[in-house]
């Protein structure tokens, strides 16, 4: 009797936790409502519906060689892998997948994403921070008339290559400082963020390079019309000018179009080659918005960051400092004041609290190693989430019909004590796989009814050597011990070689392959344990209760 109130307690108490653990939570989550982030209670639901329940989308990203080789791949894609993965674990995303395909390639799983193009561009940017100092030198202005010659010189193989550029009249681009009032913001609490209004714009000469960029009044920016941003950047990428232009500086665009009057422009920078400091040292950022920058995202470096940039700055007072992010300037180069320290900030312009979010998020997460490309893409929406779900119920509600229908009918009595096994091993098996922290997909559900077909059939293995003994003559207490103990080493057997392809099948599968090896696992362990102990506990329940009488076992 002591063994039996074991057994009973011991199947009671994993019930219990199976019910504690598949309890719904409200949990705390900072959101955006109204472009500021709040902390909003929300109800989790511990078992994740995987990509193909509830829509998301899938990426298979590679390195992106197109701007240059990378010397060992392999090594490049697994730093590449750390990197997206914390930008991810902080996207906040529920259950992502972030894994190592093969030998090249990344797969990216995003259940329940709303916003594809956010999440893509967020795995994708490569976050590179720099610090530039901007030209004062006017390096570009004295290069142009040289740039402009060899523009003239190419003429008709020009045309042909730059598909839309101005023709040559010798005429200069009007100019345009009339337009716009002078700087006057030289104060120290200014930080040299000007209206883009501001800017006296003048075209410095009238060759085909130079009359397309405008002159303006901070040290080292020109602004292009945006119908002429592509012609510029074709020009800027010919082998001939890339080498003819200034030593020791490099040209950055910025990374917002600017009005000016009626006209639409893009800011081009001049900045030094050399960058002051990088994103390297960067520890934390952090999106906030405040009354006169607006939407910015604040960041702290380490100690060493903050005392390179406090010496750095410290030989550049009253110069502008460039806040490069993957080669493209953001917002309006500030004047160093004084030199800063292990803090700063970023100014986002006209974005979003949300767009200061991702990027502080990337830049916390750290720079990609290399630049990656993304080779695949699927999105599965809501409503495809739905109609799986409900093929997935389906499909389990009538296997488990028949298992039902077919286990009382030819077991009777037995068959009925294998249901009610049943009903716990559901139950033990959700509670394993939300302990875990498992996403549920299709082919997990697949699984599922997988593993329940072969929970009945441990208990047919076993019921059937219980008729074996009935028929041999010895009693039904007898014939009972017998056939677990007979029946039990083919159940552990066969259970742990399916264990072991599953294993196999989660170790180099990826997404739904992996749910289903999951839900396997789970699903065999609480098939042993539900028919080896919970049906024989209950066989040993009722011959406790009819102890005393004839015993006559309907199986």
């Amino acid at each position: 009797m002591t063994t039996l109130r074991s057994r009973i307690l011991l199947i009671v108490g994993l019930l219990l936790v199976s019910a504690w653990a598949l309890f719904p939570r409200n949990m705390v989550e900072r959101v955006q409502q109204n472009g500021v982030f709040v902390d909003k209670e929300v109800r989790r639901v511990p078992i994740k519906l995987g990509l193909d329940l509830q829509g998301g989308m899938h990426l298979a990203l590679e390195v992106d060689e197109s701007k240059g080789a990378v010397a060992n791949k392999g090594e490049a894609l697994d730093r590449a892998l750390k990197v997206v993965r914390t930008r991810i674990d902080e996207f906040g995303v529920s259950e992502p997948v972030v894994q190592k395909s093969g030998t090249d390639r990344i797969i990216v799983e995003l259940p329940g994403i709303d916003d594809p193009q956010r999440a893509q561009d967020v795995v994708q940017k490569s976050a590179f921070l720099q610090f530039q100092i901007t030209d004062k030198t006017q390096a570009l202005d004295k290069a142009l008339p040289r740039l402009d010659g060899i523009l003239k010189e190419k003429g008709a193989a020009l045309a042909a290559l730059v598909p839309g550029a101005p023709k040559d009249t010798g005429k200069v681009a009007t100019p345009l400082a009339g337009l716009f009032g002078k700087d006057t913001s030289k104060k120290g609490g200014d930080s040299g963020k000007k209206d883009s209004a501001n800017a006296a714009l003048t075209s410095p000469t009238g060759g085909p390079l130079s009359r397309l960029l405008a002159t303006g009044q901070t040290p080292g920016e020109f602004y292009v019309k945006a119908a002429d941003v592509q012609t510029v950047q074709r020009y800027l990428a010919l082998p001939d000018i890339a080498a003819a232009l200034p030593p020791g500086k490099v040209l950055r665009w910025g990374s917002d179009s600017t009005s000016l009057g009626t006209e639409a422009y893009r800011s081009l920078y001049v900045v030094d080659a050399r960058p002051i400091i990088t994103g390297d040292y960067l520890t934390d950022a952090k999106p906030n918005s405040v009354p006169v920058e607006g939407t910015v995202v604040e960041f702290t470096l380490n100690n060493e960051g903050g005392r390179r940039f406090k010496s750095e700055t410290a030989k550049h007072i009253r110069d502008y400092m460039a806040i490069v992010l993957d080669d493209k300037v953001m917002g309006r180069p500030p004047i160093i004041q004084s030199a800063i320290g292990t803090r700063g900030q970023i100014t986002m312009g006209n974005k979003d609290l949300q767009a200061a979010q991702d990027l502080a998020l990337v830049l916390r997460a750290g720079a990609l190693p290399v630049p990656l490309k993304v080779v695949e893409k699927s999105t599965v929406g809501p409503t495809m989430g739905k109609d799986s779900i409900t093929a997935g119920i389906t499909a389990g509600v009538l296997a488990v019909l028949l298992i039902v229908g077919i286990m009382i009918g030819y077991y009777r009595f037995s068959g009925m004590l294998a249901v009610a096994a049943l009903i716990l091993y559901v139950v033990y098996t959700l509670a394993v796989l939300a302990g875990f922290g498992a996403v549920l997909t299709l082919p997990g559900i697949a699984g599922m009814v997988l593993t329940l077909g072969i929970a009945v059939d441990a208990n047919v293995l076993i019921f059937e050597r219980i008729r074996e003994e009935l028929d041999r003559g010895k009693s039904v207490r007898m014939a009972i011990d017998e056939g677990f103990s007979h029946a039990t080493s083919a159940i552990v057997d066969t259970s742990a070689v399916t264990i072991l392809t599953a294993a196999i099948l989660y170790q180099y599968g990826t997404g739904p392959v992996r749910g289903f090896a999951v839900t396997l696992i789970a699903g065999i362990c609480a098939s042993v344990f539900t028919a080896i102990f919970v049906t024989r506990t209950f066989y040993l329940l009722w011959l406790d209760r009819s102890a005393g009488t004839a015993q006559t076992l309907s199986i």
